[in-house]
């Protein structure tokens, strides 16, 4: 099983100072929202569809870019992991891949097309293979599971259990297990095809059918009783909470609405024609449904089932989508163009935007850390406390290099923040000794640091990848709460000018501290 390395470069040197349309430092809006705590950021997320330099801008400000890298192709995003920050998709080839905004990098995750791709998560991706056996891509290594007949789909759950489904003559099987446990738990026969659509919403699967919907406890493999359909199913749309689904039948100018607490249809909503395909905003405010011909959405809001028009736009599977803010995005020749939610009237148009995948996520793993997170904390010298010990500076990052080693940076980008002056030590004066005025001389100087590694070949490597201005970036290996970590730096300079031109020239991710590693 071989994997493909892609190379994530961050092309920013900091993600709170990020650059405004007219080339001036951007810092406020991304910095009020640290500050102000009020929960993850808005954010969209471009991709470009052949590859190249993915951006995210802190919605809706799409003017300055506050984070930039390369990626490999998207054909569909899975899903997007806030906690780890990895963004899980399928690329134009079929083959699954990661990106990670934290450590820099892309990854093929398989090579080699899965059927059933699924990572709603983002962070763990499952598949089925041609053979029909289940394959779980995780970082710290690969899962599969051969089912007692070829499994079609699988269904990850949040309590970390599996729900695998099997056509078997002309019924299904379904089985549930906890991975890496290969123990059948739960064993669930149904007289239904799986060539229909299907939707998972909270705990229940629902599966279309020509006839009904059969919904599924995911808990117990419980089946519900069936809700007949006039004819076959074509689309299902489950709200986010779970608590209704709306379906889309064939020839049908109407959506049911199913109600989850009476499996029972509780509304109809009539629509100009046909649906072929249902698309729920990730907050629940709007169903969009595609006209079974034409180029265009039809617009419901959820929260009356009223259907507030039609909006032109071609169909892709990241648009038509609705914004954080409530706006429609919409695909319209090469460009996207942004309406309003309520009269679907256009308020924004990004040229050229349809040559990108649109993703929007809320994350705050994009803003600037609190003040002061990052400076550079200094000790009392020996001199003044009486200690043997040889005096030492460590930063934030260096002290984070008593987590578990996990091959990677022990930092998230953050902003150069200006050094404080050490607070003041009462001692009984002495004469400078030597070790002092080296490093009183030393506070003169400016490094720059682009990582803190719990592994010296990874360190090599990047440091290796480094060159500003004909100097090499190294590594300086340091003990720090009894592991030794590797910083990738370069430098020192003479002023935090110089420094900053130099890390702002590396295209990277970086921070500037005073002193020598």
């Amino acid at each position: 099983m071989r994997r493909r390395l892609l190379p994530l470069v961050l092309l920013l040197p900091a993600v709170a100072c990020h650059r405004d349309s007219s080339g001036g430092a951007d810092t406020g809006a991304l910095g009020s929202r640290a500050e102000g705590g009020r929960g993850p950021d808005p954010v969209v997320v471009r991709l470009p569809r052949d590859g190249g330099t993915a951006r995210a801008y802190l919605f809706p400000k799409l003017d300055s870019v506050i984070w930039s890298g390369h990626t490999t192709s998207v054909d569909r995003v899975l899903g997007f992991d806030p906690d780890g920050g990895q963004l899980a998709l399928v690329d134009a080839k079929g083959d699954p891949a990661r990106v990670d905004f934290r450590m820099g990098e892309s990854t093929i995750a398989l090579k080699g097309e899965l059927a059933s791709v699924t990572a709603p998560s983002g962070s763990d991706i499952y598949g089925v293979n041609a053979r029909g056996t289940v394959v779980r891509l995780t970082r710290a290594g690969d899962w599969t599971f051969t089912p007692p007949s070829p499994a079609r789909d699988v269904f990850p759950q949040t309590d970390h259990s599996l729900v695998v489904a099997a056509q078997k003559g002309d019924g299904a099987i379904l089985w549930r297990m906890y991975p890496p446990d290969t123990q059948l738990r739960d064993t669930l026969r149904l007289d239904i095809s799986l060539k229909g659509p299907h939707a998972q919403a909270g705990d229940r699967i629902y599966f279309g059918t020509d006839t009904a919907v059969v919904s599924v406890n995911t808990r117990d493999l419980v089946a519900q009783p069936a809700i007949a359909v006039p004819h076959r199913v074509v689309a299902l749309a489950p709200t986010p909470s779970g608590d209704r689904v709306y379906v889309a039948t064939a020839g049908d100018s109407s959506l049911a609405v199913i109600d989850r607490y009476t499996d029972k249809i509780g509304a109809h909503i009539t629509l100009p024609g046909s649906v072929s395909e249902l698309r729920m905003d990730r907050l629940g405010r709007y169903v969009l449904a595609r006209p079974a011909r034409g180029d265009s959405a039809w617009v419901i809001a959820v929260a009356t089932n009223h259907v507030l028009g039609a909006a032109r736009t071609r169909w892709s599977d990241d648009l038509p989508a609705a914004a954080p803010d409530g706006e429609i995005a919409v695909s319209v020749g090469p460009d996207v163009l942004l309406l309003d939610g309520e009269t679907l009237q256009p308020m924004r148009t990004i040229a050229g935007g349809a040559a990108d995948y649109w993703l929007f996520i809320f994350w705050n793993g994009f803003r600037p850390r609190a003040a002061g997170v990052d400076q550079p904390v200094s000790f009392a010298t020996a001199e003044s406390t009486g200690d043997s010990a040889a005096s030492a500076t460590i930063d934030s990052v260096a002290a984070a290099a008593s987590a578990p080693d996990t091959g990677a940076a022990a930092h998230a980008a953050t902003p150069s923040p200006a050094t404080p002056k050490p607070a003041p030590v009462v001692t009984t004066p002495t004469p400078a000794s030597p070790a002092a005025a080296a490093a009183n001389a030393a506070s003169s100087t400016w490094t720059v640091s682009f990582a803190a590694l719990l592994t010296a070949d990874k360190a090599q490597a990047l440091a290796d990848s480094i060159h500003v201005d004909g100097a090499s970036a190294r590594v300086v290996p340091a003990q720090r709460s009894g592991a030794t970590i590797y910083r990738v730096v370069i430098g020192p300079y003479p002023s935090r000018d110089a420094a900053d031109r130099v890390g702002r020239d590396s295209h990277r991710s970086y921070w500037v501290f005073a002193g020598q590693p």
